[in-house]
């Protein structure tokens, strides 16, 4: 059976069944309209992420920054305010002779598959610090920052989670790689199509790399 998510302004509508604060399993009974917006998946649990049409703020409901505090609140509700909670990365496009510079993860979302060298923004940190010291750490390299390519916001197919990621041209210091060993498989120079192929998701960077490069 779905659940919903209905969110208006940071405030989280919920339900008490059998002492504990849930997501509502049916719109039955509710005094107002909703329009479902996206679909999540948390722990084989379908759950639809859901905007109300309201006359008025809903200051009653539960804002969602208080909800992994409420002992009483259904665990699912927590995993699902998280993973609707944005992810910020930041990834470097850096390009020579046509090729474009990949890595292949050893843990974590791109495990084993070539992606674009970068990774999550720090707390405090501006995306384009971000994206020079993970380049740095994945290939053991120096990385100069470039021009701001632009901005893509996703929802993970396996995670459900909200990511916007920044994207820079780069270039790098010299080319003796030294890869972390506990993160970075390999790193190489990867032709534009394949390099294409693996950005998944992020349209409007393979159209943009297309005009620049191809």
């Amino acid at each position: 059976m779905p659940q919903y998510y209905i969110e208006s302004d940071g405030q989280v509508f919920l339900v008490e069944e059998e002492d504990r604060f849930c997501f509502p399993h049916t719109l039955d009974g509710l005094h107002f309209p909703i329009e479902i917006k996206h679909k999540m998946v948390i722990e084989n649990q379908e759950i639809f992420f859901c905007k109300p049409k309201l006359q008025k703020h809903p200051e009653d409901w539960w804002h969602k920054d208080k909800i992994p505090g409420v002992d009483r609140v259904d665990p699912l509700v927590r995993l699902a305010v998280n993973a609707s909670l944005p992810r910020v990365t930041a990834k470097a496009i850096v390009v020579k002779d046509g090729k474009i510079l990949m890595v292949k993860p050893k843990r974590g979302f791109n495990l084993g598959r070539w992606a674009l060298p970068g990774g999550f923004v720090g707390y405090g940190e501006p995306p384009d610090e971000a994206v020079a010291r993970e380049v740095e750490e994945e290939t053991g390299v120096a990385c100069q920052v470039k021009e701001f390519l632009g901005v893509e916001s996703t929802l993970g197919s396996k995670t459900s989670f909200h990511w916007h990621t920044f994207f820079f041209s780069a270039s790098l210091a010299g080319e003796n790689f030294k890869p972390a060993s506990d993160e970075i498989e390999s790193v190489g120079w990867l032709d534009l199509k394949t390099a294409l192929d693996s950005l998944g998701l992020y349209s409007k960077i393979r159209e943009k790399l297309k005009a620049l490069y191809g």
